[in-house]
């Protein structure tokens, strides 16, 4: 694997960025200065139309295969993937539905009416609101009943008992499949269009972790919540300023991200605390960003002060780990076969005791979602997936390193869409 103390260079229409190091005014800090040109982001920063009517041309292939005369989608992240359509979820019903060819209709409440009348979907019906004289998801299907669907197949979302009750008072003729797995196995890989925009989020993913990173090295013993809060404010600020598009846009609270320190590196998921942070601590800045919907993540461990000859062992631990990893994030390898390699680097290392987790999970218009790169997950890869590659060292008494990257499966290695340094020479902060 490349090194990448260069980082954010030009690749595949993202931005070029350089580190330079600067003997500041601020003593002894080493600061990395980034100075970015726009990436190439096109006239938009979210899927177009296009890109939409031909996922819904993948769907209907898919529903042909399995005699779906219908398909009626209620997960709102499966209604944005097949139409576009982004919207608030909440106590109201929204529905797609797929029929077996032509356009996609939307069954909305009455406050979206304004909203859907900008996008490309011109077929919905609206109720007035929620929870209304009738049941809304029976509502929905009743309506498919008077489309001519009400004997057909219809293929839906794994239902609760309480709602397949309702699809069926709605369209008491027609024969309900579960269908669950049709959207999320296409989800699984994503067109060039979807990794275009994926690449323009690492952009900001890469450029936030950068800032927290300098205002440690500006401003020395903060707090972990003042990390958080200064690094979503520069990103929301350039995010204000590049975007062209700012649907499907998200700085997930509290303040974005995760930047544990000290022992509580050794958290996973640690939440916020008021701690103040002190030489010879490691430090995680995890972070993430989300554009057109589709998410990325870019989590780097850094090191204050210079390490210790144990934090080297643990840090050279997680990095062999790591890039074992992206190695074998491959076609045709099998998932849990690339999670073994990869904290097998770990448990060669002495340290398998300080394994938490897994080394990666899918990662798209979901933070978190399948396949999972993890054992019992027998799934193929397929190239066009894209997973984080994020194996981690724990210790308890001392603390962790975790790098995460988002990682596309291609022929014979995975291709990293981050750009920022991961070797621990270009991890170290003082303050």
């Amino acid at each position: 694997m490349a090194n990448r103390r260069q980082f954010l260079r030009t690749l595949a229409g993202v931005a070029a960025l350089s580190v330079t190091a600067d003997a500041s005014s601020l003593g002894r800090m080493r600061r990395l200065r980034m100075y970015a040109a726009m990436p190439e982001a096109g006239a938009h920063d979210r899927l177009e139309p296009d890109s939409y009517r031909r996922k819904v041309r993948q769907v209907q292939a898919e529903m042909k295969k399995r005699k779906l005369n219908a398909l009626v989608l209620l997960n709102a992240t499966n209604v944005i993937y097949t139409t576009g359509y982004f919207h608030l979820p909440t106590e109201r019903p929204l529905a797609a539905l797929i029929p077996e060819s032509g356009d996609p209709a939307l069954f909305i409440p009455e406050l979206e009416a304004d909203q859907v009348k900008l996008w490309w979907v011109k077929d919905y019906e609206t109720y007035f609101d929620f929870p209304g004289p009738v049941n809304r998801v029976r509502w929905i299907f009743e309506r498919l009943a008077k489309r001519g669907l009400g004997s057909g197949r219809i293929g839906v979302e794994e239902p609760t008992p309480g709602r397949r009750q309702q699809m069926n008072l709605g369209a008491p003729k027609a024969t309900l499949v579960d269908a669950g797995d049709l959207i999320e196995n296409l989800r699984w890989v994503k067109d060039e269009d979807e990794l275009r925009i994926m690449r323009r989020a690492m952009y900001f993913a890469d450029f936030v972790v950068q800032a927290g990173r300098e205002f440690v090295q500006h401003n020395g013993r903060v707090t972990e919540d003042q990390i958080l809060k200064a690094s979503a404010d520069a990103l929301a600020d350039k995010m204000s300023a590049e975007l062209n598009d700012v649907v499907g846009v998200g700085i997930e609270p509290p303040f974005g991200g995760l930047v544990p320190f000290g022992k509580r590196s050794a958290f996973p998921h640690a939440v916020p605390s008021k701690d103040r942070l002190n030489s010879g601590d490691a430090l995680v800045l995890s972070f993430g960003a989300q554009v057109g919907g589709y998410n990325v993540e870019c989590e780097r461990s850094f090191y204050v002060g210079k390490p210790t000859d144990y934090a080297r062992r643990l840090y050279d631990a997680m990095l062999a780990a790591h890039d074992t990893g992206v190695e074998n994030l491959r076609e045709g390898a099998i998932a849990e076969e690339v999670d073994r390699k990869s904290l097998d680097q770990i448990r060669k290392a002495g340290f398998e005791k300080f394994l938490k987790h897994h080394t990666g999970h899918g990662i798209g218009l979901e933070g978190h979602e399948s396949p999972w790169i993890a054992e019992g997950d027998k799934t193929v890869l397929k190239e066009g997936m894209t997973f984080s590659c994020e194996p981690g060292v724990y210790d308890p008494d001392w603390g962790g390193f975790r790098h995460s990257d988002t990682v596309i499966v291609r022929k014979d290695k995975g291709e990293i869409m981050n750009k920022y340094p991961t070797r621990l020479e270009d991890m170290i902060i003082e303050i």
